[in-house]
């Protein structure tokens, strides 16, 4: 199996935001410091700019951590999610992207992992949200809801919304196909959608033609047990990979 890893292009976002929090969380000190050094100091101004730049500080770091969060949840799923690559089982000429750009006319997506080989081909979103994944295949938004423990043992429950991701397997999918056509090519493409984090619970009212997963092994069993009405040819998959890599690289 052929494997072509993109990189991800938040990865050096993350890196930058990184560094940035452990500069935040070091400066206030030596600022501090040095506020505390002239605390006799008549200059009133003087004081409360330190103050307010200590203030300021913690606030960008507050903020850099939520998106810092946010970032490596979704590395991680990505992660999780490229580890599966050496339990699939398909033979002959097959290829696996990850991270794939995409783009067809004004539809621009980014695939987090395309498989192709004799046994069809099949686009897989991941998610690393947590809690429980409440929704339908035709909502706009699907609910997560989440339970945190405080203190002396009582419990308290949080919902936000979360716009359904089968819509963007949706789009992913109308792309890949019409960049397909375009290239004489007219296939089926499956789509699958993993949630990895360990402490979801999929509360979902999906058709067979959406597909959710929230283990690994049945995301895998899924896959190795692809029979499509009609399997692609080498000669298709060869040409199909090798247009997916032409696409990738304009």
């Amino acid at each position: 199996m052929q494997v072509f890893r993109n990189k991800n292009p938040y990865y050096r976002t993350l890196i930058f935001i990184s560094a940035a929090r452990i500069a935040l969380c070091v400066l206030p000190i030596f600022v501090l410091c040095f506020l505390l050094w002239r605390i006799g100091s008549e200059n009133y101004l003087e004081t409360v700019g330190f103050t307010m730049m200590i203030l300021g500080m913690v606030l960008a770091y507050a903020a850099l951590s939520r998106r810092y969060r946010i970032l490596l949840s979704g590395h991680n799923g990505e992660r999780a999610l490229f580890k599966i690559i050496k339990h699939i089982k398909w033979s002959g000429d097959c290829a696996v992207f990850t991270n794939l750009p995409v783009i067809y006319r004004k539809s621009r997506s980014e695939i987090d992992m395309l498989l192709i080989g004799e046994r069809g081909i099949v686009i897989i979103e991941v998610k690393n949200h947590s809690g429980a994944i409440i929704g339908s295949g035709n909502d706009d938004f699907w609910l997560q809801r989440k339970k945190f423990r405080e203190g002396y043992g009582a419990v308290r429950g949080a919902e936000k919304k979360m716009i359904n991701p089968l819509i963007q397997l949706r789009r992913q999918r109308g792309i890949i196909k019409s960049l397909l056509r375009e290239h004489g090519f007219d296939v089926w493409v499956e789509n699958a959608l993993f949630f990895s984090n360990p402490n979801v619970r999929l509360k979902l009212n999906l058709s067979k033609n959406n597909r959710a997963f929230s283990d690994k092994s049945d995301l895998v069993r899924f896959i190795n047990d692809m029979k499509p009405e009609k399997p692609l040819t080498k000669r298709e998959c060869k040409a199909i990979i090798g247009a997916i890599r032409e696409m990738s690289a304009g």
